[in-house]
């Protein structure tokens, strides 16, 4: 295994070279896949029209295509769309998961993030790209550590390596950037984005994941009949959140309000809180307030099917799959198929 010394001041950066060919050892599938930009806002600038916020949009759909619902998968906080592929093959996704399941997914890079340009003169700062420590505390960090409290049960469901030089660490770390610093700006943005690929997507399932839960119900709350459902994976919050610099929730979920004061009336909301990540009495009180905000939500916590060991990151983490199986049982009790 190589060693190269990087930027990170006194440290040695370690990855993994194995050999092969990925293209050759994967397991073939039979889809229809494709990509597409989202234009910004358009806006004038003393260079001429400009603009703010674009965003990338990567999807898959089944090979015949299909009558069920749509998925719009949005990542969380300084990942990008590919959260929702699995860093590892021998644990794929939610994302190709639900294409063989019969799903269309449209996989969204939130503006700023991944393959949606960022342009610090209109988007403003953000904040640093995490390290090995940074993303290791949220996502994997050492047996024993105290980086998560409240976890209820030992973070199993990460069974790689969780220091430099572990293949699926280093993956996860490669893909990470970091958030606007102008958490308004940056939600209001989402918003407008998701806005723009449900017209696209059409009526869909909205999937969204720790801070990209807030774009999701602003968006919900702006294009409510094109909004099935919400599927929410440990979301930002609690409600009222003090954010340090990047501002707070203000308005309970979200640092801008809801459309339309009570309008996420009626829209069924599914929470799922890991049982490792030590997030779950938050997630408890977002429940009770979108619930108080006329949503209908439900909390799913992991352990409570026997499914423990789920950290933040339980979308990629190895046993995704039996996590999705009872949040596909909940949408079809709402007749969402």
């Amino acid at each position: 295994m190589p060693t190269t010394t990087g930027p990170c001041p006194g440290a040695a950066q370690l990855w993994s070279t194995e050999p092969g060919a990925p293209h050759l050892n994967k397991t073939a599938r039979t889809v229809r896949t494709g990509g597409f930009f989202l234009p910004g806002d358009l806006q004038q600038s003393d260079a001429g029209p400009c603009q703010l916020g674009p965003a990338w949009v990567q999807w898959e759909a089944p090979a015949d295509g299909t009558a069920r619902t749509p998925w719009v998968l949005v990542h969380g906080g300084g990942g990008q769309s590919t959260d929702w592929l699995g860093i590892d093959d021998s644990a794929p996704g939610w994302a190709p998961r639900l294409v063989d399941a019969g799903f269309p997914a449209y996989l969204l890079d939130r503006p700023g993030h991944g393959r949606s340009p960022y342009d610090p003169a209109r988007l403003g700062g953000r904040t640093g790209f995490p390290d090995y420590a940074g993303a290791g505390a949220v996502f994997a960090p050492e047996p024993g550590s105290d980086a998560i409290p409240g976890a209820g049960s030992e973070h199993s469901a990460w069974p790689w390596g969780r220091r430099p030089g572990s293949p699926e660490l280093d993956r996860l770390v490669a893909s990470s950037s970091g958030m606007l610093t102008d958490t308004a700006l940056g939600q209001e943005l989402d918003a407008r984005r998701i806005v723009d690929l449900l017209e696209q997507a059409g009526p869909a399932v909205l999937a969204t994941h720790s801070a990209g839960a807030a774009g999701g119900w602003l968006a919900a709350s702006r294009s409510p009949q094109r909004v099935r459902g919400i599927v929410t994976v440990e979301p930002l919050g609690p409600p009222f959140r003090d954010l340090g610099p990047r501002g707070s929730l203000e308005h309970g979920l979200t640092a801008v309000p809801l459309a339309g004061g009570r309008s996420l009336e009626g829209l069924p909301v599914l929470v799922v809180s890991g049982a490792a990540s030590g997030r779950a009495g938050g997630d408890a009180e977002t429940v009770e307030f979108l619930n108080r905000s006329g949503a209908t939500a439900t909390h799913l916590r992991l352990e409570g099917l026997g499914i423990a060991g789920n950290g933040h990151g339980l979308i990629f983490e190895n046993n995704n799959k039996e996590i999705l199986e009872p949040v596909l049982k909940w949408l079809a009790g709402n007749n969402i198929t």
